[in-house]
């Protein structure tokens, strides 16, 4: 985007609840440090607001879909004119429907 703008995030309940699913499941399986993958998750979402075609074409029709580096997620998403629909945070060894 030009002038350093950033696309809003609009985040669905069902990628929201995945979202904590992925997190309690890194903390009670001591898979990474919670606060790494936070920061790289965050990394990654300014990226996205910023470069909001970064993701590679998703398996559905109309998606992206952003690997976090140096974690297990997957964001799935949509690029709007005025802001970025995230519709799941998938685990990237997980199949999603």
């Amino acid at each position: 985007m030009t002038g350093g703008r950033r696309k809003r995030l609009e985040w669905s309940e069902r990628a929201l609840r995945q979202l904590a699913a992925q997190f309690e499941y890194v903390i009670a399986n001591r898979l990474a440090q919670p606060e790494a993958v936070r920061q790289r998750l965050e990394r990654a979402l300014t990226l996205l607001q910023e470069n909001p075609r970064i993701g590679v074409p998703g398996r559905r029709a109309g998606t992206r879909e952003l690997p976090v580096k140096d974690t297990p997620l997957t964001l799935i998403y949509r690029d709007r004119p005025r802001k970025i629909q995230i519709l799941a945070v998938v685990h990237q060894r997980q199949f999603y429907r």
